[in-house]
Order: structure tokens, then sequence, then C-alpha cells
């Protein structure tokens, strides 16, 4: 495991260098929204039909369960560097947010007190397109990593992301996007 990163039941991954101590750590995410990032990786299929990139988790909580990759901001760290470190960390690649989103105008923010046990959090999904790089074959917190078409999508779903997929398609259905 990479020497930078330490895992714990019920606290998820979190880079040693903002590592604080256990208590301190479960006061505050149980009594502050954390904010955080979550990736969508979407790309064209050869049949020419819109695909995402989903994961299996493999941690606590919601493990066995299919998501999108993403994470905690940390402090001090500027929105487009926690997505540059998510696809780095997660996947092994680089990224680019899909037009016309930017780093200050994510494609939906989802503000969900109850869909986490571990916490409340506030989440800016990002649609990113891969730009370099081969993604890893799994990840810290997931087993597997796939292509869908927006037709036919895995279950069940962790935390939000049903609801992010729900309004993207609506999205999509409004607004063809342009890969």
């Amino acid at each position: 495991m990479n020497q930078t990163i330490k895992r714990v039941k019920n606290m998820g991954v979190v880079p040693l260098s903002k590592w604080i101590p256990n208590v301190l750590f479960q006061t505050i995410q149980k009594n502050t929204p954390i904010p955080c990032v979550d990736l969508l990786p979407v790309r064209k299929a050869k049949n020419g039909k819109f695909e995402m990139l989903l994961i299996k988790r493999k941690i606590y909580p919601e493990e066995g369960k299919w998501g999108l990759v993403g994470g905690r901001i940390l402090k001090d760290e500027l929105t487009k560097e926690t997505i540059k470190r998510q696809a780095t960390e997660e996947f092994g690649v680089s990224v680019k947010i899909l037009p016309p989103w930017t780093e200050i105008t994510p494609f939906a923010v989802f503000n969900d007190p109850v869909s986490d046990k571990q916490k409340h959090f506030v989440v800016l999904t990002f649609l990113v397109i891969i730009t370099k790089g081969k993604i890893k074959e799994s990840g810290l917190e997931w087993s597997i990593a796939q292509w869908f078409p927006m037709n036919n999508l895995p279950s069940p779903f962790s935390f939000h992301h049903k609801k992010v997929l729900a309004v993207l398609a609506k999205y999509i259905n409004k607004n063809p996007l342009s890969l």
C-alpha cells in the first residue's frame, strides 16, 4: 500500500500528511458537513453511444455497490487539485473537466446528510474525460472499474450516486453531450 495513505475502518482513506487524531476526526465528521468531489468519467463508445465509468466499492461503507470515484477536499487544496489527485490516485490517469463545466462550475452539487453512514457530505460532481493514462485494474477503495452505457447501468448504487445518474440522464435527454 502507498506509504502516504492509511486506511482505517469508518474513516476511509486519509493521507498521512493530513492525519489528525481519530477522536477529533470523528467529532468533526459527526458535526460538520464535509466538502467532497466526485468524478464521473465519460466517453463515446465505438458504437457512438455515451458511456460512463463506474467503480465497485470494496471498502466500508457501501462495500459491493457501484458508484463514482470521489473524496474529500483537503485543507488548503483547490477543487482542481482535488480532481487531479482523485484521478491520479484512484485511476492512475489524467482528466479534463468536460465543457461547459469548470472547476468552479460543477455538473451538479449534492447536499445529502443521510446517504453516507459516516458523514454529512456536500459533493461537487464533475463530468470528466480521460486525457492520459490507462485505468488501473483496482484501487484502494474499489475492486472493479467498468464502462457502462447509460441505458444499461449496474446496481445497487452507493451513496447518492443513483441520483447523480438520474440528473445526468435528464440533462442528456435535453442537451446531448459533445465528446
